[in-house]
């Protein structure tokens, strides 16, 4: 009879816990190409700001031009985008360091001068079959589009030699969009460098798992924002508890999932960066 019983709380036991890896694991894993959206927290008092991840990603290629019209057409609140500097200085428009996955050439963006780099041509990334001819922006192209649009710019500061920061500052006041704009990083020594040539600006910094050391960081460098990654938030509680009474503002990336995006709103989460959740038409 005690054996009995014990099979039996065994069994539930291991049924809760597939139950559970199946509630956990599912909206991860069924990721949409494209979703409208709308959420639990489509239909709350408590909205968050959207940002586009690369641009509108999910249907044009990321950091493209098309990328960010989309952004702004369909509405977000934010439009993020990467950029680094050439050889010559110049900010251009791109994620990763080098220019292999995304075009039909090779090597580190730095290598590159400006006018070189704009020979090379984009061939991946949704929806490429759409598009001719489409070029590695540079960032006054960006902010040409973006400057045309409530959609903000949230900057990523992927790569670059530091004494070029003044310029990215430049560059944001000849489009009257530095008080617009958010400076955003996973490298602390350039949102340093940036709080110096602006103490106004909207600061934020990325981090994969928030950390008490984080929030402390950012509270001594005037940083307004801490975003992280939304599927480490079990391993963020300290940091996200931290973050709440240090009164920082919490954003999470990249969501790409309703059911996600209703637990971070249900946790104060006040910025969702995503690739795919479409928000207006």
């Amino acid at each position: 009879m005690k054996k009995h019983r014990k099979l039996k709380i065994a069994a539930s036991v291991i049924l809760l816990l597939a139950l559970a890896v199946v509630i956990i694991m599912v909206p991860h894993m069924y990721v949409p190409k494209i979703s409208d959206g709308l959420s639990i927290s489509s239909h709350t008092s408590h909205q968050p700001k959207m940002v586009a991840h690369r641009g509108l990603s999910g249907l044009a290629p990321q950091n493209s031009i098309p990328a960010v019209e989309l952004a702004a057409e369909y509405g977000y609140d934010g439009c993020e985008f990467d950029i680094h500097t050439t050889k010559d200085g110049k900010w251009v428009v791109i994620h990763d360091d080098t220019v292999d996955a995304m075009t039909d050439g090779e090597g580190k963006v730095s290598d590159f001068t400006l006018e070189e780099i704009r020979k090379l041509t984009l061939d991946e990334g949704n929806g490429i079959e759409n598009y001719d001819n489409l070029k590695i922006p540079t960032l006054e192209e960006v902010l040409e589009v973006l400057g045309n649009s409530d959609t903000r710019p949230v900057i990523e500061i992927k790569g670059c030699d530091v004494k070029y920061i003044p310029s990215l500052k430049e560059t944001l006041d000849k489009y009257g969009l530095a008080e617009k704009s958010s400076i955003i990083s996973f490298t602390r020594e350039y949102l340093e460098h940036y709080r110096k040539v602006d103490p106004e600006a909207r600061i934020m910094l990325l981090v994969s798992v928030i950390s008490e050391g984080d929030v402390q960081w950012c509270i001594e460098n005037g940083v307004d924002t801490v975003n992280f990654n939304y599927f480490n938030f079990s391993k963020s509680i300290k940091g996200y508890k931290a973050a709440k009474e240090k009164g920082l503002s919490l954003a999470a990336w990249t969501v790409d999932n309703t059911v996600y995006k209703d637990v971070m709103v249900l946790f104060g989460v006040e910025t969702i960066t995503t690739n795919k959740l479409i928000i207006k038409k």
